[in-house]
């Protein structure tokens, strides 16, 4: 048998992929809209897409939970 046929087995095996979550920081203030970003981010990379719209949902959720401010437009 030729030696690139042999044990095809051996050469396919995979390992599971550590994914790093973030951790707030002591000094910072958790950033949680930063932190669905992050999220995000490692599921395009992953070409995960649900993973990647729940990142979405949240990071719009975030960003509506915040006070809205109105800006007047300077009249010149």
């Amino acid at each position: 048998m030729l030696p690139f046929l042999k044990d095809l087995k051996e050469a396919s095996v995979s390992a599971p992929v550590d994914v790093k979550k973030r951790e707030p920081d002591e000094e910072m203030e958790y950033d949680a809209l930063e932190s669905a970003m992050e999220d995000f981010c490692h599921a395009e990379e992953r070409k995960d897409y649900q993973a990647m719209a729940e990142a979405f949902r949240a990071a719009f959720e975030i960003l509506e939970s915040e006070p809205h401010q109105e800006y007047e437009e300077d009249e010149g």
